[in-house]
Parts: structure tokens; sequence; C-alpha cells
């Protein structure tokens, strides 16, 4: 594995005991569509969570929630749809980003509304 990609995965186990510490109920890692992959999808209380974490060992390349951009969020939102569909759910969602930069975890809770359709 890469180092950014070794950097990437100790940024999703990071992230994943963090939510768990703050009660959120782990439902999938690292779910993938045709459309891209949800690192962690999780619910809090009766809300589903999809959460994308961005892991930076610095900000010489600016902040990890940057690079969330539209074309990310509307891959996301696609992915999020795919997996609402396969679960037949019918609950509130919103997306977050878990941002971790030096080992301090930004949580950006309804970092962004989902592009490109409705349920």
């Amino acid at each position: 594995m890469t180092e950014s990609g070794e950097l990437g995965k100790s940024g999703e186990e990071l992230a994943e005991r963090y939510l768990t510490k703050l009660g959120y109920k782990i439902l999938a890692q690292n779910f993938r569509t045709k459309y891209g992959e949800i690192d962690i999808i999780a619910k809090d209380k009766k809300t589903i969570v999809f959460v994308e974490v961005k892991t930076r060992s610095g900000d010489a390349y600016g902040t990890p929630q940057l690079a969330v951009n539209f074309y990310k969020q509307k891959h996301l939102s696609f992915a999020a749809f795919s997996f609402i569909k396969k679960n037949s759910l019918n609950s509130d969602y919103r997306f977050d980003i878990i941002a971790i930069c030096d080992d301090k975890i930004e949580h950006i809770k309804n970092a962004f509304a989902p592009s490109g359709f409705t349920i």
C-alpha cells in the first residue's frame, strides 16, 4: 500500500473510532458502487449519515475538507442513493465530512446537500 493509502486507511480507522465513541452505529465501511465509494455509513439516532473521511499529514496542499469538491459530492450523492435503494431505507440522511490533519479531527455535520437526485 502507498504512503497516502496507509494515511487514508489510518484516518478512516480513527474516524470510525471517533464516531463509535459519539454513539454512532457503524452500518458499513468502504461501500463501493459504480459511482464511487463511501468511506463510512453510520446511524446517528434515526439519521443515516454518509461520511467522507479526508486525511492529510499537513495543510501544505490545503485543508482536507477542500478535497470534497462538487464533483466528489455528486459521486457521493449517487453512491448514497444506491445504498438507500439497495437497503430499502426510508430515513432521514445527511452527508458529513471528517477532516483529519495531524491527528486533529474536525467533524463537519451536514457538510453538503445531495447533488443530482432527490429521494
